[in-house]
């Protein structure tokens, strides 16, 4: 098969799916009184701590692979971060801490976890769950940190981010996978049922999302962000799977996550901080769209 026949026919079987459910969304917002934050409380405090928790609790990998997908995930946050502020240094500082966010913050929820599934498998979808709870807790710390540069005060929304639920799945999944410690049944069938949901759910959410984000006059500086989001960030994956001796279904995974587009939760922390929040709003509207070419050639590249 030709590199042009693999890439449709990766986009058409894993890529595309995503999008038609995330556009379902879109058009739903569109139309009809659908109220996204609702649906995003319903995610946030519900349905993302379930599935998190459901694939810690289940997942079958050693400590010193655990490790090395943490440290992965937290290397790739610096670099982009990092590149992010530093293509931010020729403007005011509400933009750079914006193109900073744009940059790091990547949409390992809603998108990078029905991608893993569709391309890799369950099995894929454990380690990205990883990928995705070290990301938000990333995000509740470090980027509330460099998003508070804007303008807001820094502790109250630091006290706001213990408040994460996701955090706390985290948390208690991996120790009660240590632990080997069973669940009850009728419990464990319930978080099984609403971690099922998790993901159609943040679909529909993404294209609500989406629908509320302006296009605007400030797209003069959003390709910096985009060539760190799409460009910069996967390639970083692949150098730190090389120092720290990731291969296999790992590799794949952390590679194909590191190539999400930027999350729409950064611009909820740039609007809560001031921080150019139209500025990310059109970073995430078009990394998104432009990621639909640059994840279906990555899953070639890397499958």
């Amino acid at each position: 098969m030709t590199l042009i026949t693999n890439l449709a026919s990766v986009f058409a079987n894993t890529v595309l799916p995503v999008f038609l459910v995330a556009g379902a969304g879109y058009v739903l917002a569109r139309f009809i009184a659908l109220e996204g934050r609702t649906l995003g409380r319903v995610v946030f405090y519900l349905a993302s701590p379930a599935l998190v928790f459901r694939s810690l609790y289940n997942m079958n990998i050693s400590t010193a692979a655990l490790t090395q997908v943490l440290l992965l995930v937290l290397g790739v946050y610096l670099i982009t971060g990092f590149a992010g502020w530093m293509a931010g240094l020729d403007q005011e500082r509400p933009q750079r801490s914006a193109l900073t966010i744009s940059s790091a913050i990547s949409n390992n929820g809603n998108m990078g976890l029905p991608i893993t599934l569709f391309a890799l498998g369950n099995a894929g979808l454990v380690i990205a769950t990883i990928y995705y709870a070290t990301s938000a807790l990333l995000t509740n710390t470090l980027g509330v940190i460099i998003a508070s540069t804007g303008s807001a005060p820094l502790s109250k929304a630091l006290r706001q981010s213990l408040r994460a639920p996701v955090l706390y799945a985290t948390l208690l999944g991996i120790a009660l996978n240590r632990l080997a410690m069973p669940i009850p049944e009728p419990l464990y069938r319930a978080i099984d049922l609403t971690a099922g949901a998790a993901i159609p759910m943040m679909l529909v959410l993404l294209g609500v999302q989406l629908s509320a984000t302006p296009i605007n006059s400030e797209q003069r500086v959003i390709w910096r962000s985009m060539v760190i989001r799409l460009g910069l960030s996967p390639l970083a994956a692949v150098a730190l799977c090389m120092l720290l001796g990731i291969d296999g279904l790992e590799r794949q995974v952390v590679i194909l996550q590191a190539s999400m587009p930027t999350a729409v939760v950064a611009t909820v922390l740039a609007t809560e901080f001031v921080t150019a929040p139209r500025l990310v709003a059109a970073a995430v509207l078009f990394s998104t769209l432009a990621s639909m070419a640059t994840i279906s050639l990555v899953l070639v590249l890397i499958t």
